[in-house]
């Protein structure tokens, strides 16, 4: 026995187990998802663990969880003053009538985000007094953090406890507020940014405002982060970096984004693109219908998902666009649509006998039937990884934040159409779209080819997941991977300087020679009048 186990020592690879903590604010279920399934795969690989869920919003703390594998969950419950002063307030109702009524744009989104700000700051608030949570997370020595930079009050929380070693997780595409602090370049003359309304091909006034919104946008959060660094310092000491510095000391950016799907763009090689890490094609390949789920699709030769999501609920969106909808599903009584609303009150559409409204949806399941035609979404990035990889024809209409960004995306593929919130109550607009993504089979045929792209590419976002964890706990941080472009100023980084310089070098060339034939000129006047 003693030689079998001294033998296979040497054969089976031995692997460091890591004490990791991953730090997922609840408050947006896609974040959680995101951060969980992070989380989830480091655990099945055999490293320790922590699940760390500092609730930002009780309303949300069930679905906000985010793991299934990982067991060692520590939920940060929000006070109960907080929650009854929550429950008091309308300003949930309110922000999602703003959502749906308003297109952000550089002109409005910083008072947007207010909220969000002012949730967050609260939030790190909140947790940070708990000083029972800090100490038991000391005790655990974690080798590696990993957060999502859209908040940094648990960047300052991880420093205060020794860990060095932290990992940046945007469970978006990228976050354009971070960008200049890691030194990664964002080109908004091709690059849509975080939060932009166009595609890639951008006029002047497009490309002027791709950069405005993420300015505006950065900074309202810069402004966020000085608050929590204000916070956390008051808990834990004047001594803590600035929160620039945090971001930049970080020694891998994860991004949930792809390559072959997102809009091309340059990246840092500490960037690693993970996009599509949440969707488990054998998991949904071998999901069931039920059997109610099954009458439903039979009942026509084609079927429409309707969601607009899990945050943006359908419940509040105005009623001429629910009237819009209602007129289009009206006049095509040979497709079944199925609707996720999220209240049992729609007596709004009652006689319509090819719509069926549910609270809840197997989504992927659904998806991945081939007797659904299409889905009409609201272009959540978990939505529209899942519409890229399961290869189904989409009609999406966002409505906020990085949705319009998430449906030009898409929309480049060809296999879904974009359109603007505002067409929901123009008939003829509306339909038009509905029957290209029914009907039209260059869309299904197209939404197939990117599926069958992405299920061969290259790269595996579990294994970079890994991997990339592996090494920094083995042999990070890497201070020799962060640009020195982060300490040049506008002059440097852009060659004023050196520009100056050379323009002011052809000048005095120019002045020299302009000055040299003055004089030639006037010495052969002066010459000719004397010979004269």
């Amino acid at each position: 026995m003693f030689h079998i186990f001294f033998i296979s020592s040497f054969l089976i690879p031995q692997v460091h187990l890591l004490n990791v903590l991953v730090y997922s604010p609840a408050f947006a279920a896609s974040h959680s998802n995101f951060l969980g399934k992070l989380a989830d795969t480091l655990t099945e690989k055999g490293h320790n663990v922590t699940y760390l869920v500092p609730v930002v919003n009780q309303l949300k703390q069930k679905e906000c969880i985010g793991v299934k594998v990982t067991k060692d969950v520590v939920i940060v419950d929000v006070p109960l003053r907080t929650v009854l002063e929550k429950e008091n307030k309308t300003a949930d109702e309110e922000i999602l009538d703003v959502w749906w009524n308003s297109q952000m744009d550089s002109s409005n989104s910083r008072a947007i985000f207010q909220w969000f700000s002012n949730e967050m700051k609260t939030a790190c608030n909140n947790f940070l007094t708990r000083r029972d949570i800090f100490e038991e997370m000391k005790t655990k020595r974690f080798d590696v953090a990993i957060l999502e930079p859209i908040s940094v009050c648990g960047l300052g929380f991880v420093n205060a406890l020794g860990i060095e070693k932290t990992i940046l997780a945007s469970s978006s595409t990228f976050y354009d507020v971070i960008l200049p602090y890691i030194g990664e370049p964002l080109d908004y003359s091709y690059v849509p940014s975080g939060y932009s309304i166009t595609g890639e091909d951008m006029s002047l006034s497009e490309r002027f405002e791709n950069w405005m919104i993420s300015r505006e946008i950065s900074i309202a959060l810069e402004d966020m982060f000085d608050g929590e660094m204000e916070t956390y310092r008051k808990r834990f000491g004047g001594h803590l970096p600035n929160w620039k510095d945090l971001l930049s000391s970080s020694s891998i950016h994860f991004v949930n984004s792809n390559p072959i799907f997102d809009f091309p763009r340059l990246m840092l090689e500490k960037t690693v693109s993970i996009g599509g890490i949440s969707i488990d094609m054998e998991s949904i390949e071998s999901q069931k219908l039920s059997e109610d789920w099954n009458i439903i699709l039979n009942q026509r030769p084609y079927n429409m998902l309707i969601s607009f999501g899990t945050l943006v609920t359908s419940t509040h969106m105005p009623m001429k666009w629910k009237n819009g909808l209602l007129d289009v599903i009206k006049s095509m009584s040979n497709v079944t649509f199925i609707w996720k609303y999220e209240s049992d009150e729609h007596s709004f559409a009652d006689g319509i006998s090819n719509l069926y409204f549910t609270k809840w949806v197997p989504q992927t399941s659904i998806l991945n039937n081939d007797r659904l035609t299409a889905f009409l979404t609201h272009g959540g990035l978990g939505s529209t990884m899942e519409i890229a990889h399961i290869g189904k024809p989409a009609l999406v209409i966002p409505v906020f934040a990085d949705q319009n960004r998430n449906a030009n995306t898409l929309a480049r593929h060809k296999g879904a159409l974009y359109l603007h919130k505002t067409s929901m109550d123009n008939f003829k607009t509306l339909r038009n779209a509905f029957v290209k993504v029914l009907f039209d089979e260059s869309y299904a045929r197209n939404a197939r080819k990117l599926a069958e792209v992405l299920k061969n590419q290259p790269n595996n976002p579990k294994e970079s997941v890994i991997k990339n964890t592996e090494f920094v706990g083995k042999h990070g941080p890497f201070p020799q991977m962060n640009p020195h472009v982060r300490h040049l100023n506008f002059l440097q980084k852009y060659f004023v300087d050196v520009y100056f310089i050379f323009v002011l070098c052809v000048l005095l060339v120019i002045v020299f020679i302009f000055a040299v034939f003055s004089k030639a000129k006037t010495f052969f006047n002066v010459r000719k009048i004397k010979i004269n």
